[in-house]
Parts: structure tokens; C-alpha cells; sequence
């Protein structure tokens, strides 16, 4: 059908090279015969849902964390210098934050999951030279999407024009305040 582009490939060639490539227009975006065509093909905009880890699993990560780690050594040495009421103090005190951080982080996914089910991503598009609401899972290759102030980003998406553009990072970096581009 159409050459895939690739992260790697996309960044390499002009914007306007990479439309072309896709068989589409910066103002008037696929049409909407095109882009069913393309749902076809490549399928919905979502992620593959692996299986999910199971908990026992979740759990035992929350050991992996360096300061619980410390803490268990210290737990080992207070048992070979037989102070085993320090021991058990640092035992248990362990175990309290360990199940405290995996209860928080188990509610956090559900909730998160809870919240895309109730909201899911939408966007705005290009069809047929119009602008159309859509669901990002609904996003085909090719298919010209309108950012506004406060829109998340639905897809893997090249930039034709930008004002002010101003990108909130901190899900992937921590930053707090937005980096101008």
C-alpha cells in the first residue's frame, strides 16, 4: 500500500516530503474513502495490552528500590550482631512501605485505566478539507491532525506549522515547567 515511515525515516526528510510520501495534503488531509482504506490496512491507533504482570510480581519490585534494599542489609546485619529486635523493627517497617507503595501504585493504574475508559483520547483532523472530531484510536497514517492549547497529542505526529509552541514533558522527563520548541 504506502511505505511505512519509521520515527528514524520520518525525522530524516522534510515535512512536506513526509505528506507526500503518505499520499496526503497539508489543507485538505485524506479523504475519508483513503483513510477507512487505511484503518484497514495498519489497523486502530492503540497500543497492543500485553498481559499484565501479575501482582506477586508488582510486589516483589517494590523490593528493587536501593533505599529498601539498604534497609534489608541493615535488617541482615542487626540479625548476625543478634539484635534481633532491631531486626524485626526494620522487618516490618520494610514490609509497611513496601505494601504502602504498591497499594498507591495499584490504584494509580486502575484509576488511570478507569480514566481513558471514561475519557478516551480525541483529536481534531483533516478530512476532506475539513475539520473533524475524532478518537485518536481512530488516527491513520497520514491523517493531518489540529493541535490547540492544552491538547494532548493523539499519535507519533510531525510538526507542518507551530506558534508559540510550548510542550508539557513532564510525564517523560519529570520537568515541571513546559519547553518552548
Amino acid at each position: 500500500m504506502i511505505e511505512t515511515l519509521t520515527a528514524e525515516n520520518a525525522s530524516a526528510h522534510e515535512a512536506l516530503h513526509c505528506l507526500h510520501m503518505l499520499r496526503s495534503d497539508a489543507s485538505c488531509g485524506l479523504s475519508t474513502a483513503e483513510a477507512s482504506l487505511r484503518r484497514q490496512y495498519h489497523g486502530y491507533n492503540e497500543f497492543e495490552v500485553t498481559e499484565q504482570e501479575p501482582l506477586w510480581k508488582k510486589y516483589t519490585e517494590q523490593f528493587k528500590n536501593p533505599l529498601i534494599l539498604l534497609l534489608l542489609a541493615s535488617a541482615v546485619v542487626s540479625l548476625l550482631m543478634r539484635q534481633f529486635d532491631d531486626a524485626i523493627s526494620i522487618t516490618i517497617a520494610v514490609v509497611i512501605v513496601v505494601t504502602v507503595g504498591f497499594v498507591q501504585e495499584y490504584r494509580s493504574e486502575k484509576t488511570l485505566e478507569q480514566l481513558n475508559k471514561l475519557v478516551p483520547p480525541a483529536c481534531h483532523v483533516i478530512r476532506d478539507g475539513k475539520e473533524h472530531p475524532l478518537l485518536a484510536r481512530e488516527l491513520v497514517p497520514g491523517d493531518v491532525v489540529l493541535l490547540n492549547t492544552g491538547d494532548r497529542v493523539p499519535a507519533d505526529v510531525r510538526l507542518l506549522e507551530a506558534f508559540s509552541l510550548q510542550i508539557d514533558e513532564s510525564s517523560l522527563t519529570g520537568e515541571t515547567e513546559p519547553k518552548h520548541k
